[in-house]
């Protein structure tokens, strides 16, 4: 038994190193054997550069196109050095009501420019200059956020135009294509990727939602890769109304072979429960999520579906915020508990993601560096569930984290 285990150990060591060196086979197998020829500066994707005639759904990939937005989609990628993948989904808000769909935008509308890539310094997993960096030479795909349903959605709803602001339409109809567009970027990295050694799919707010939901069809499509996951503030702590009735707006597009989500989405369903069903369908890969213990944009959204017809009052989370705090809390506690592969790591303070801001390599309130935490989670093969080499990957949480207005919670 032990001359086997040796044995398979060394095979995997020896595989290992055979797909996260592909430079080194440039004289024998040829340089991209396993990795595509991507510059090495970020490029711009359109839907007609992978597949003029794509559709999923029978819908083709969009932006919301809301009164005077721009409809086009496209996405990002950069070329790296070793044979392993970041796929990330741009968060931005989200909307499911005339309100904040047509009249208040809570979301981002179209795609952001290429040139928002042209200086990365400082902007979290994407400084591919900083030596601190875990992702500094894998490649990068960049899914923008423009569809306003948290990457969920493949449908098209008309919003009534109940306050009569736009001018010559009863209606105007929202293109919820998240989930269309996530398709179609995945279109693009099957053709070109054979088997990365990892892939980390991740995202935060909107984006984290995104990765969460996009994880399987990743996992499905690499099944010998080690696919990760890491949701940056996207916690789900969501209204009644909503989860009743609103969100059936996006038509989620739900990994149904998965056990609890054979009917699809259902009222009775929490957003951790999404977090929850994969992570113990996927037991052999690492599952994770990242908040502060006082996310005001978290808030802030649950405060706009508890209050959707006025939005006088979204930006006033005091009356929400305890609650935020401790269903979030709850949330998290309840998958860990739930799922071995799963890991939560809850900082001090109130700022809303961290995936892309110098906090990447700063924060450390719970007790353990974050960029050393994530480097543990990916760092990690020959144990699936973070012990060394590498230290513990473990759950971690600020000791005190107080509430930043000394607020009273019950």
């Amino acid at each position: 038994n032990m001359r086997r285990k040796t044995l398979a150990l060394l095979c995997v060591v020896i595989a290992w190193g055979f797909l996260m060196v592909p430079d080194t086979l440039a004289s024998g197998m040829g340089k991209h054997s396993f990795v595509p020829d991507i510059p090495d500066t970020w490029v711009q994707i359109y839907p007609d550069d992978v597949d003029p005639a794509f559709q999923y759904n029978g819908l083709t990939p969009g932006c919301a196109a809301c009164p005077g937005c721009n409809g086009q989609f496209s996405f990002f990628v950069k070329g790296g050095k070793t044979n392993n993948l970041v796929i990330y989904f741009q968060g931005g808000g989200a909307c499911w009501h005339s309100m904040n769909c047509l009249y208040v935008h809570t979301y981002y509308e179209e795609v952001p420019p290429l040139s928002s890539f042209s200086d990365t310094q400082g902007k979290g997993i994407f400084d591919t200059k900083n030596p601190a960096n875990p992702f500094r030479d894998w490649y990068f795909v960049y899914i923008p956020y423009c569809t306003g349903d948290v990457h969920w959605g493949a449908r098209d709803v008309a919003y009534p135009d109940y306050l009569d602001r736009i001018p010559g339409f009863d209606s105007w109809t929202i293109r919820h294509r998240g989930f269309v567009n996530f398709q179609l970027v995945m279109e693009w990295v099957t053709q070109r990727f054979r088997m990365p050694f990892k892939i980390f799919v991740t995202g935060s707010s909107a984006g984290g939602y995104g990765a969460a939901m996009a994880f399987p069809y990743v996992r499905e499509a690499f099944p010998h890769s080690q696919v990760y996951m890491l949701a940056d503030a996207a916690n789900g702590v969501v209204g009644d109304q909503f989860k009743n009735a609103s969100i059936y707006n996006w038509d989620i597009q739900i990994p149904r072979w998965i056990p609890g989500f054979e009917d699809g989405y259902t009222p009775d369903m929490e957003v951790s429960d999404v977090f929850l069903n994969i992570a113990r369908y996927y037991p052999d890969s690492k599952l994770a999520q990242f908040t502060t213990a006082w996310d005001n944009n978290q808030a802030f959204f649950y405060n706009v579906m508890l209050n959707i017809y006025d939005p006088s009052a979204w930006n006033n989370i005091f009356p929400v915020w305890c609650d935020w705090h401790a269903r979030m809390l709850g949330y998290a506690h309840d998958t860990a508990y739930g799922a071995r592969n799963y890991r939560y790591y809850i900082a001090e303070g109130e700022y809303h993601t961290i995936l892309m801001s110098p906090r990447f390599y700063t924060e450390d309130s719970a007790g353990v560096s974050f960029a050393k935490w994530v480097k543990m989670m990916v760092e990690n093969p020959l144990n699936r569930h973070g012990g060394p080499p590498g230290g513990m990957w473990r759950n971690v949480e600020c000791a005190d984290c107080p509430n930043p207005y000394g607020l009273t919670c019950p």
